[in-house]
């Protein structure tokens, strides 16, 4: 039995778009531990990093919530508490059902964190600028 489901979420992790995106999307090195606490939670089952399967992209899920002060709390509380309403054009209208006994409240605030980082600014590369001085003046 736990052989079949290891092979199950093997083929969960391979089919859904949870591979090198989010390592190289992590701020933290936490993807890995995202991707399997989600693909053992059930939430690969209708979420996708890119695209949206039965529930939206966490690509679009984060770039909505990108500027939101407490978008981790409203994330963890719409994931316990199941959602409607919130992304009909994507889901055509289908609700997301409570997850109170799916996730650890420990392992849904990595998975959010990995959420939420997904649409996160990239540090800028600092262009290598060299200072020139200041054109002298001649009378």
């Amino acid at each position: 039995m736990k052989f079949s489901l290891f092979i199950v979420t093997l083929l969960l992790l391979s089919a859904c778009d949870i591979d090198g995106s989010m390592r190289a999307n992590s701020k933290d090195g936490s993807a890995v531990d995202a991707r399997v606490i989600a693909a053992k939670s059930g939430c690969m089952g209708c979420h996708a990093v890119s695209n949206s399967v039965y529930g939206p992209a966490w690509k679009l899920v984060s770039q909505r919530y990108l500027e939101v002060p407490d978008a981790k709390e409203q994330l963890i509380y719409h994931i316990r508490t199941g959602s409607a309403g919130r992304w009909d054009h994507v889901t055509g209208g289908r609700r997301m059902p409570p997850q109170k006994g799916a996730i650890s409240d420990v392992e849904l605030a990595i998975v959010v964190d990995y959420i939420m980082a997904l649409a996160a600014p990239k540090p800028a590369q600092a262009a290598a600028t060299v200072e020139s001085e200041p054109p002298v003046e001649t009378h």
